[in-house]
């Protein structure tokens, strides 16, 4: 599912957290009570599976009956256009797995306290008639935001309802091989026994970061489960408590009958193991399975050599008197048991990822046959390796039946498209979708409009494998403005249009002002500013003063004083360019911003626009001012018709 779909018209998905062999799990928002969820769906391959589809929903019912704080517990199930999903809730945290990857070693009070909070919800699911059957550091997460950090099961997609004998016909067999007792090994349905097991093994990783049984194959893996005895945990790490090795030993006995017999009494006998009062306590042997139950002879004692040889003979004869009597017998029964073993029935074991070889040795084990093999392209199994069985595993068959297998032919090969010149992100979904693991570059460029493809990795027409396949983008976007910096002018002598065309060809923004003077002709430059010689940088003003010629109101022809008067008054009146430098700042949460400006001077007033403008980051603006001397400017700076900056300079 994409993000941003609506499942059911209140859960809105927002990425993947996962996916498994039957689901797709996604992190969503609910909508109405506005938290975060976990949406579990059916994959889309298999909607048309009605043994998956009723799997599913046996998944939806034995959960949501379950409430306990130690399990995810389901919030919602429903059915959107045809897509199954259960909504469970959100654990914001690693697996156990990865915990304790992150955590190791962990202190052995806290390998207690979570053993007992995972006994305390596998022992609610036992209470309501429900196995997990699959219990692996995987399917436990942990919410390290508490503190103490709190644990809680998941994945009840193949629990057993017991009350259920059609979901113990159909489901034998299941879970992880690392964690599988050895009478789901040889075959047998799973019990509350079994889950114990899975327990103890947890226990056993959690007290060494690894699990006692490791093979190339699964099918090694399993045979060590059911022959070899669990390695010494003190041996590894001889600070382990002897009651707490003892907790291990116990729940992984071979036999189910020398383990606990419920995981309550393994969670009471774990919640003691630390106290100093068991801290000698011996160590608990199993008894070997071979052994059980072994019945062994006992000569008589006392009794004279020559007494018990004529007595021997005389059995001897006796006893083969009796044989020669039972092999009709014998051939009979045994012809009995053959027809009634062939009428028996046997569990498909998991075939997944093994080669045609192996398969045949599961197969063989389990009293079944390899039967037709054929072939298919999956990105997710290597070639020559089962995909699935048919009949599918768990399902039971009669012994001596054949399985057909479906072999991987590798992944499917995508031919890679030409994305050159187009838009990223009218392709990026279907990348995504197809498994490119897609990096993004950028790039300055004029050739191409921003956003648009300039380069791809992987040529165009090349059949590659798309599952996590790195693929490198580089993607264009509009190139940095820079603003043209221009060593000003010495204008002296320019009239006013030389002066606005020099404006114009350096990018400056000319603002004039008008003085009287008797020196300078009319319509040429008094003064300029900045200065000549001096720098302004593309967008800036260049303020200018130019002469109105001579005052018109003067006297010629008055005295000397007069003249002094009139020229102390022309030097009050006279003005001059005052700057300051302003910062307007840009308001991001728009694309551009309108700047407006007022100035108040001897030449502009505050209600006239003094200058508009678009900026599209922080600009620094020069104002001139046209004072007087003694007179103070004011100047009042809008963006977006509000004001936001305001201040005064003097002359």
């Amino acid at each position: 599912m994409d993000k941003g779909y609506l499942v059911g018209g209140r859960y809105q998905i927002l990425g993947t957290l996962g996916e498994g062999g039957m689901a797709n799990v996604y992190l969503a928002d609910d909508t109405k009570l506005n938290r975060k969820v976990a949406v579990k769906a059916l994959r889309y391959d298999l909607q048309d599976d009605e043994s998956v589809k009723r799997r599913f929903g046996r998944e939806a019912k034995a959960t949501s009956g379950l409430s306990n704080p130690n399990i995810v517990n389901v919030l919602d199930v429903g059915n959107d256009n045809g897509l199954q999903y259960i909504v469970i809730e959100y654990v914001d945290g690693p697996n156990l797995k990865k915990y304790i990857k992150t955590h190791f070693p962990i202190p052995y009070h806290e390998v207690v306290d979570i053993m007992e909070q995972i006994c305390l919800a596998v022992a609610d699911a036992h209470d309501h008639g429900i196995i997990h059957r699959d219990l692996k550091p995987e399917n436990i997460l942990v919410d390290t935001s508490s503190d103490p950090i709190q644990v809680k099961v998941s994945d009840f997609g193949i629990a057993l309802a017991l009350s259920d004998r059609s979901i113990t016909r159909t489901n034998s067999l299941l879970g992880s091989v690392h964690y599988m007792s050895p009478e789901q090994i040889r075959g047998n349905s799973a019990t509350a026994l079994s889950d114990i097991y899975a327990l103890g093994i947890i226990l056993f990783e959690l007290l060494t970061q690894h699990v006692p049984f490791t093979g190339d194959t699964a099918v090694s893996v399993a045979l060590k489960h059911s022959k070899e005895d669990i390695p010494d945990l003190r041996a590894i790490d001889p600070n382990i408590p002897q009651p707490l090795e003892n907790a291990v030993l116990k729940a992984t006995a071979k036999d189910p009958e020398q383990r606990y017999q419920s995981v309550r009494e393994m969670r009471d006998d774990l919640s003691t193991c630390l106290l100093p009062e068991r801290e000698h306590e011996a160590k608990f042997i199993p008894q070997p399975l071979n052994d059980l139950d072994e019945t062994k002879v006992i000569p008589s004692i006392g009794a004279d050599d020559d007494e018990v040889a004529p007595q021997h003979k005389k059995n001897n004869r006796r006893r083969n008197l009796i044989l020669a009597s039972l092999i009709p017998l014998a051939l009979v029964l045994f012809l009995i048991f053959m027809v009634v073993k062939g009428n028996e029935e046997t569990t498909v074991p998991d075939l997944q990822n093994l080669t045609v070889k192996q398969a045949d040795v599961m197969l063989k084990g389990s009293n079944l046959q390899v039967g037709t093999i054929s072939k298919e392209n999956n990105d997710d199994v290597e070639a020559g390796h089962v995909i699935k069985s048919i009949p599918a595993k768990g399902l039971k068959l009669k012994n001596n039946a054949k399985v057909n297998l479906i072999l991987s032919l590798g992944a499917t090969y995508y031919k890679m498209p030409k994305l050159i010149g187009k838009d990223y992100d009218d392709v990026s979904d279907n990348l995504k979708k197809r498994g490119f693991d897609v990096t993004i570059k950028h790039i300055s460029t004029n050739e191409y409009e921003a956003g648009v493809i300039t380069k791809q990795s992987i040529k165009a027409g090349k059949k590659v494998v798309t599952k996590n396949k790195k693929l490198i983008l580089t993607i264009a976007k509009t190139p940095a403005v820079k603003r043209k910096v221009t060593k000003v002018r010495d204008l002296s002598g320019y009239n006013l249009k030389s002066i606005q065309d020099y404006a114009s060809e350096i990018g400056a923004t000319l603002n004039v002002s008008y003085e009287y003077s008797d020196t300078i002709d009319e319509g040429v430059l008094i003064s300029q500013n900045p200065e000549a010689g001096s720098v302004i940088n593309q967008g800036d003003t260049l303020a200018v003063v130019i002469s109105k010629g001579k005052d018109p109101d003067s006297d010629s022809n008055d005295n000397e004083n007069d003249k002094n008067d009139d020229d102390s008054s022309s030097s009050s009146s006279a003005t001059k360019p005052v700057t300051k430098d302003v910062t307007i700042p840009f308001d991001s949460s728009n694309s551009s911003n309108t700047i407006t400006i007022y100035l108040s001077d001897a030449t502009h007033n505050i209600n006239t626009v003094y200058k508009s403008m678009s900026i599209t980051q922080d600009t620094t603006q020069t104002l001139v001012f046209n004072l007087k001397s003694g007179q103070t400017g004011t100047y009042n700076i809008e963006r977006d018709g509000k004001q936001i900056l305001s201040g005064s300079v003097s002359g």
